[in-house]
């Protein structure tokens, strides 16, 4: 059998030899069934010339080819790394890997594609119903405190912040309610999930073996037809932090690369993440409640995001890079 031709995309610098190699052997199909190829969305660039994030701009991990890691901001990021992979959708590769959460701004190629965040994002959607209690753990994108952990539970209804630790150990100590835990950066690796099962007797779940999925079933795909282009995939307000859901506060806290929203788009997502229902958005902004439901439709397709409680996720995890 051919190997598969993939290339994998980092949002910082090629080779990720910290990333790559597990991945292949997290795949079914084993290491020797593919031929990978990386690349960073700063490749070639020297560390003076990586942009330092703006004051209000999102933060984003990662790692350079010199082992070292920075924080940089995820404008800087996306406006790199749309051009590269647009160059590599031309270069024939059966399938090309974002392997980073944190980037939510969606990507169109023709080329088979699996996007980190959105395989993540998929994952907990299916998770979070009933009574499950999800605990995530993510890195602090903080120089002086390099990958300090955050945490957070989420369930069907809402999203809240449980702490920041310095210790991996302490971080897993504030997931203890959770029914199972995703370790959510591709930072974290199987060695340590291991760890963290053996702290807190519960299941766990790297996002490096997410995305080994979502690879494993590219490869089914390449491997059963031709390939073909394919397409990327009420709250409780006592949960929120203070000025979550303010309107004036909540462009600023928008991921970097989505489209602008409206003023009115704005009011209307605000009101929905504070848990505000259709009809008592349109009744207080003198609006039918099927305008309500118009304008919070295309801010979330704005955003990339299935609801409110995705959002309010993404803006706790964001908040603390």
């Amino acid at each position: 059998m051919t190997p598969m031709r993939v290339a994998f995309v980092t949002i910082g610098q090629a080779p990720r030899d910290d990333v790559v190699p597990e991945l292949l052997s997290l795949l079914t199909a084993g290491p020797d069934d593919v031929e990978p190829a990386q690349f960073g969305a700063l490749d070639g660039l020297t560390e003076a010339e990586i942009a330092a994030p703006a004051a209000r701009e999102s933060r984003l991990y990662t790692r350079l080819a010199t082992g070292r890691h920075v924080v940089v901001g995820a404008g800087f990021v996306a406006r790199r790394l749309e051009p590269l992979l647009l160059r590599l959708d031309d270069c024939g590769y059966d399938l090309i890997v974002l392997i980073t959460t944190g980037v939510f701004q969606p990507f169109r190629l023709r080329t088979l594609f699996v996007h980190g965040q959105q395989a993540v994002d998929a994952w907990i959607a299916a998770l979070v119903m009933g009574a499950c209690e999800l605990g995530l753990m993510y890195p602090l994108a903080q120089q002086h405190r390099p990958f300090a952990h955050g945490t957070l539970i989420q369930n069907a209804q809402a999203v809240a912040a449980t702490g920041e630790a310095s210790r991996l150990d302490d971080a897993a100590a504030q997931l203890g309610q959770a029914s199972l835990i995703l370790m959510h950066s591709v930072g974290y690796t199987e060695a340590m999930a291991r760890h963290v099962a053996a702290l807190t007797g519960k299941p766990v779940v790297t996002a490096r073996r997410i995305i080994a999925g979502a690879i494993r079933l590219h490869a089914d795909l390449l491997h059963a037809a031709p390939a073909r282009q394919t397409a990327a995939a009420p709250f409780q307000p006592d949960m929120l932090q203070p000025d979550m859901a303010q309107s004036d506060v909540l462009g600023d806290r928008l991921p970097d690369g989505a489209e602008q929203l409206t003023p009115r788009e704005q009011e209307v997502l605000a009101a929905a993440l504070r848990g505000e229902g259709n009809k008592v958005i349109g009744r207080r902004l003198g609006i039918s409640h099927r305008t309500v439901e118009v304008h919070r439709a295309r801010a979330l397709s704005k955003l990339n995001a299935a609801s409110p409680t995705e959002v309010i996720r993404r803006m706790l995890i964001m908040g603390n890079r």
